[in-house]
């Protein structure tokens, strides 16, 4: 037996098919998981549903009660199961037809250690990126008001200056900006001590410019080195690797689909910060790429550079060397 979900923010299609292809129950379910384990009670079904945001907590579910679960890759099953007519029970039914023909694209799925320290340094990030905004609409409030502060208005006496003004949305923003501070704070304790017990994190905090925090983030997302065959896919996994899109005598560059957007991000932060404080091979290879190619593309260079050096690090569990 075959079956697949097609998972929902509120609903999953469910779909159950034998060899031979033929729907033997189909149902549209509240989400629900006991609805999930009764419908597939009895048939020792095969299960496939796609990665997204909702499938971890079902997947868990369903292994711990003895069924065999992949997670499909959906940029790749679209590629390969492309419909004219799409719905949700089209999209079950060809799941359960890829699976039945062992053609499933699986996506990586992390062990619940991983997802649990992804979610950590992810919510750390999100709470920092709503604090800049709440920092952004504070010097809207002065500029609207034409208030001039020399220094950073928010050291300590820059936020008492801003409290003394009394202006009201000033005051809130700034309730806003404390609290948060308060919850970062807590976090980073956490961070931290996870990364001192992280073999991966206390890798990567031997390379200069590389945090406990940043260290923890680059290990989360990359959770296991080997399920990359060699650095050019961790690059391009972390969206390092610029694609080409070609036609007739047009091209332009393009970012891939499946790339991690925070591992981009904190890999283009760590390697500023790197090559501005130690004198390393990358940090020269960036000198001299930038002063022919501009700041802009010599970083990601350097970043790229600095991913492969991680790649080994990481394979061949070495610190970091300044020469390469």
């Amino acid at each position: 037996m075959y079956a697949a979900l097609d998972l929902h923010e509120r609903s999953i299609q469910c779909v159950l098919k034998d060899t031979d292809g033929k729907v033997v129950r189909e149902s549209k379910l509240g989400k629900d998981e006991g609805k999930i384990l009764e419908f597939l009670d009895g048939t020792h079904a095969s299960v496939v549903m796609e990665s997204g945001y909702n499938h971890q907590h079902i997947r868990d579910v369903l292994k711990e009660k003895g069924y065999d679960v992949k997670v499909a890759h959906p940029l790749m099953v679209k590629a390969i199961a492309y419909a004219k007519v799409k719905s949700d029970k089209v999209d079950a039914r060809t799941l359960a037809d890829l699976l039945r023909a062992d053609m499933i694209p699986e996506a990586y799925v992390p062990d619940e250690k991983t997802r649990e320290v992804r979610d950590l340094v992810r919510r750390r990030h999100s709470l920092v990126e709503t604090r800049t905004e709440f920092k952004s609409k504070v010097k809207a409030e002065l500029a609207k008001r034409w208030v001039k502060h020399e220094g950073d208005v928010f050291a300590r006496d820059g936020r008492s200056y801003l409290r003394s003004l009394h202006i009201d949305a000033v005051n809130d923003y700034m309730d806003t900006i404390e609290f948060l501070d308060g919850k970062i704070g807590e976090l980073d304790q956490k961070v931290k001590a996870i990364a001192e017990q992280d073999g991966y994190a206390k890798l990567l905090m031997t390379v200069p410019g590389v945090s406990y925090y940043s260290a923890l983030l680059i290990s989360s997302e990359i959770a296991d080195v080997n399920r990359f065959s060699d650095h050019e896919h961790l690059c391009s996994y972390a969206g390092l690797v610029p694609g080409v899109r070609q036609s007739a005598e047009r091209s332009h560059a393009t970012q891939s689909k499946t790339r991690s957007a925070l591992l981009n991000w904190i890999m283009v932060q760590c390697t500023r910060v790197h090559v501005r404080s130690c004198d390393s091979a990358i940090t020269a290879f960036y000198n001299e790429l930038a002063k022919r190619r501009g700041e802009k593309v010599a970083i990601v260079a350097a970043a790229r550079k600095l991913m492969r050096t991680m790649y080994v690090m990481l394979r061949e569990e070495k610190a970091f060397r300044l020469d390469g």
